[in-house]
């Protein structure tokens, strides 16, 4: 492992990354239905890109990078703003402070 040695995953980041990893497609899958069409010609498009670099961040994350966390908190603020901003912010959105939270409590365990 040339001469630093890697810490493991542990469970509860690999459990709340596959669960975040479903709720992404579904929330592709959903974008198709025509949903996001009332907040704007722009919004599905941009909340897609921002679905792309929240599953990019999955890939830091899972290798228990610095970056992967840095990466998903922008990403999380970013979408929490363009939801503000377009009036698409629902208070179960909330939730994905959850996540968060659990990637910054292995904050020590990340290189």
């Amino acid at each position: 492992m040339s001469g630093k040695e890697r810490t493991g995953r542990p469970l509860a980041v690999t459990i709340t990354l596959f669960v975040m990893a479903l709720l992404g497609l579904s929330s592709i899958i959903y974008s198709f239905t025509g949903a996001y069409a009332p907040y704007g010609l722009f919004y599905p498009a941009a909340h897609m890109l921002l679905i792309v670099g929240i599953f990019a961040s999955f890939a830091g994350i899972g290798s228990m990078e610095r970056w992967g966390l840095g990466l998903f908190l922008v990403m999380l603020a970013l979408k929490f703003g363009l939801d503000l901003y377009t009036g698409a912010f629902r208070a179960w959105e909330l939730a994905l402070l959850l996540p968060a939270g659990i990637f910054l409590a292995h904050l020590k365990k990340m290189h």
